[in-house]
């Protein structure tokens, strides 16, 4: 089996229908989508319909989900964030408030674990990005893998190490063996918003015949969202992150 795995879609529509696209040709049978549809970005419903209507995809909540549903209060955001999120409040239809709403914190699936940001404390939301963190995690459960989102920042992670899964843009995708009994965790990076400074969609397949996990890094068209997050009137620094990966 072929897993896309795919997170922190932030409103991005150009960012995922690149991404689909890609991802037709790889041969997937199933899709882990690990929340943050919205926010940042200037087409919320588009992108939880496009999330809706893709095959076999089951999906996770993000912090950015439940702020729009005030489930969490988006005060604590980045001002950015937070009138992001207040205007994605005013955007979405009803039935994709009740598809948010519905959307569980963690998916345990035979070994392996996906949720947004960490499986010790699903809505703490809580960064895994050093040691503490990293440990707590595999504390918590008794996954051999485990797919995080949430940092933007695409990751692997092990008990003893915790390196980015840099894309070489010229020698392409990146491999990485899973036929050990290693218990690892990879954070997918993000497909709207990238902060590791490469500005392209990202997300990985989990090849569970194979025993690999493979990231990619997907080109989409910037310009396009940056004018779109200015004729919403979202704010223009949203723009400037997009084109520096930041």
């Amino acid at each position: 089996m072929r897993m896309m795995v795919i997170s922190d879609i932030h409103g991005n529509l150009e960012a995922l229908d690149r991404l689909i696209e890609h991802a037709a040709a790889q041969n997937v049978h199933r899709v882990l989508c690990l929340g943050d549809l919205v926010g940042y970005g200037p087409y919320p419903n588009e992108c939880i319909e496009r999330v809706r209507a893709l095959r076999n995809c089951r999906c996770v909540c993000g912090n950015h989900d439940t702020a729009a549903l005030w489930d969490t209060s988006p005060y604590g955001m980045r001002e950015d964030a937070k009138e992001t999120i207040l205007w994605t409040m005013d955007q979405l239809t009803e039935d994709n408030k009740a598809y948010l709403a519905a959307l569980p914190e963690r998916l345990d699936l035979a070994d392996m674990c996906f949720v947004h940001a960490n499986p010790y404390n699903p809505k703490g939301w809580r960064y895994v990005m050093d040691r503490k963190y990293a440990m707590r995690s595999f504390g918590s459960a008794k996954f051999r893998l485990c797919c995080i989102g949430h940092s933007h920042r695409p990751l692997v992670i092990t008990r003893n190490h915790l390196f980015s899964a840099t894309i070489d843009p010229v020698k392409g995708d990146r491999n990485y063996d899973i036929s050990d009994t290693k218990r690892r965790i990879f954070n997918c990076g993000s497909v709207g918003q990238p902060r590791d400074r490469d500005p392209r969609a990202c997300y990985l397949i989990i090849d569970t015949t194979e025993r690999q996990i493979r990231f990619h890094r997907v080109a989409y068209n910037i310009a396009k969202t940056i004018a779109a997050i200015k004729a919403a009137g979202l704010p223009e620094q949203l723009g400037h992150r997009l084109k520096k990966g930041l």
